[in-house]
């Protein structure tokens, strides 16, 4: 198990606090009139122009945007996360955006709507693009299907990744230009540039150079045991 205070738990308690403002926000804009006839001193009752309001559901926004940049620079999900990240929060900053101008309850709705498909979006790619799975601890039979379920999505992803496509064949062609088709001919292929398969190859080397590094460690051990051993 983990602890509350590792980065990814971190992040999703940060995320979710981050993400009701703009749902609850816009959902009490839109029912502003039942709050004032229940007697709940919200603040699209206390303020009815909803500049207010308006005003903090697009901040909130703002600052949800920020967490998969924030993820990727801290190690906890790959570079894909962010890209992926900014078409999300570049919609969701857009009605945000798109309510202040106005604020209409269409708008609203729009806001609400926005985030009921929002946060499961986003936690559905925070999974996809996680560097953090244990893989060697508390082994069951659920979470054995659900790391599989990942790895089967991740290298879907990899398969259909518009970046790999058209990086890898710029490079080639800078390959065949700079070095005639003698690369071609010998079958090289350029590495790949797309962030999913870098981060993946990234995490396969250092496993490989900490399990180098502890085989190395371990026959050093061993050796100067038996040293010892035969100088007694």
């Amino acid at each position: 198990g983990g602890s509350l205070f590792d980065v990814d738990a971190m992040v999703l308690g940060t995320t979710l606090y981050l993400w009701q403002m703009p749902h609850f926000f816009a959902l009490s804009y839109m029912h502003r009139v039942d709050y004032k006839r229940g007697g709940f001193a919200m603040v699209p009752v206390m303020e009815p122009d909803g500049e207010r309001t308006a005003n903090i559901i697009l901040r909130y926004a703002a600052y949800l945007s920020t967490v998969p940049f924030f993820t990727t620079y801290a190690g906890v999900t790959s570079s894909m996360f962010a890209l992926e990240g900014i078409a999300l929060n570049a919609y969701a900053l857009h009605r945000a955006y798109k309510f202040k101008k106005e604020r209409t309850n269409a708008n609203a709705r729009k806001v609400f709507l926005t985030s009921l498909w929002y946060l499961p979006s986003w936690l559905v790619l925070f999974l996809l693009h996680s560097k953090v799975w244990d893989e060697e601890k508390d082994s069951d039979l659920l979470r054995d299907a659900i790391v599989d379920l990942v790895h089967s999505a991740r290298q879907k992803g990899r398969e259909a990744c518009i970046h790999e496509h058209v990086v890898q064949h710029q490079t080639n062609l800078q390959i065949e230009a700079a070095n005639g088709t003698q690369d071609a001919a010998n079958g090289t292929e350029a590495a790949p540039s797309c962030p999913v398969t870098l981060a993946r190859k990234a995490s396969i080397r250092a496993v490989a150079d900490v399990t180098k590094n502890t085989v190395s460690t371990t026959m050093q051990k061993a050796a100067a045991q038996n040293e010892i051993q035969q100088s007694n």
